[in-house]
């Protein structure tokens, strides 16, 4: 795959770019495109993987903090765009995940890549994340969404 081209495994999910995302001249200010990944993954979560975040944290002691993030910001978008989000699996392994988002504008002309390491955690003693294998049902749903040049570890 080019880095231009949205997989057919790929979460899609498109976002109108608010005044809430911009600098005063209403291009995105770049911190905001992090919470735009979060709320991507947020979503994937809902949607794809059929856990909710409210679910996970509040009802399972779950989450899937980042472990790691790497962004390319390709070119700027701004205020009225309709950004086209997707993330894929690059690699599942036993309590991690590797991800790869891009958000593409008008023309398919990328505007962010990044790529995001999260682990799956549960409340351990006195309430501190530890690292678990991640639950089979979200294992089964995650591998529907891996990249054809992803690694899946441990699936049998």
């Amino acid at each position: 795959m080019s880095g231009t081209e949205v997989s057919t495994h790929a979460f899609v999910k498109p976002l109108l770019v608010r005044f809430k995302h911009c600098d005063p001249a209403g291009i995105v200010f770049y911190p905001r495109y992090f919470e735009m990944i979060n709320d991507l993954v947020e979503d994937w979560c809902a949607e794809g993987l059929g856990l909710s975040f409210g679910e996970m944290h509040l009802r399972d002691g779950l989450g899937v903090p980042t472990a790691n993030v790497e962004c390319r910001f390709s070119a700027p978008s701004f205020l009225g765009d309709t950004l086209t989000r997707s993330l894929e699996v690059t690699r599942l392994g036993r309590s991690s995940m590797t991800l790869r988002i891009r958000f593409a504008g008008a023309n398919d002309e990328t505007r962010l890549q990044a790529t995001l390491v999260l682990v799956w955690v549960a409340k351990g003693e006195g309430g501190k994340p530890a690292p678990i294998a991640v639950p089979p049902a979200q294992r089964a749903a995650i591998v529907r969404f891996a990249a054809p040049d992803s690694v899946i570890e441990g699936v049998t």
